[in-house]
C-alpha cells in the first residue's frame, strides 16, 4: 500500500514538474525554403513557426550565409527588422512565419532583397526573434539553395 502511494505521489509531482512547451525564450524553427535554385528576380520565400511563452516577440535578425562547397565565405546580418515589417503576428505564444525576399531585383518596395552574387553559390538564411525583454530565441538556419548568378 506503501509503495503504491509513494508511486502515485512521484508521478504527480514528475507531471506537474514537466516543462510546457513554451519557455521564456523564444523558439524559432525553419521549415522550409523555396525555391531550391534561385534567378535573379525571384522570390524566395522561407516559412517556419515560432513559440513564445509572454507573447512579446519584437523584432527579427535575419543572416545571410554564402558557401563555397560546405564552408561558409560569408557571414552577414542583414538587420533587425520589426515584426511588424516582415508580417509576423504579434502578441501571440505561438505562429507561423513566411518572410520573402527578392532575390537581385527590387521591384516590390514591400519587400526584403537578397543581393545577387558574382559567380554561382549556395546560400542559407538564418533567423533569431527577440522579445521585448530582449531575450533571444535559438539561432536557426534553412537548408542551402543555389543562387545563379544574375
Amino acid at each position: 500500500m506503501k509503495r503504491s502511494l509513494l508511486f502515485i505521489l512521484i508521478t504527480v509531482l514528475v507531471v506537474a514538474c514537466s516543462k510546457d512547451k513554451f519557455t521564456s525564450e523564444p523558439k524559432v524553427e525553419i521549415r522550409s525554403i523555396q525555391p531550391a535554385t534561385v534567378l535573379s528576380g525571384n522570390v524566395i520565400r522561407l516559412l517556419g513557426s515560432y513559440t513564445d511563452e509572454e507573447g512579446d516577440i519584437d523584432s527579427v535578425y535575419i543572416v545571410y550565409k554564402w558557401f563555397n562547397g560546405n564552408t561558409a565565405t560569408l557571414i552577414d546580418t542583414l538587420m533587425r527588422f520589426p515584426t511588424g515589417r516582415l508580417g509576423i503576428p504579434a502578441q501571440l505564444r505561438q505562429s507561423d512565419i513566411a518572410i520573402e525576399f527578392e532575390y537581385n531585383t527590387y521591384n516590390q518596395t514591400n519587400m526584403l532583397t537578397l543581393p545577387g552574387v558574382t559567380r554561382d553559390t549556395s546560400a542559407a538564411l538564418g533567423l533569431i526573434l527577440i522579445d521585448k525583454t530582449r531575450k533571444r530565441s535559438n539561432y536557426v538556419e534553412s537548408n542551402k539553395i543555389r543562387l545563379k548568378k544574375p
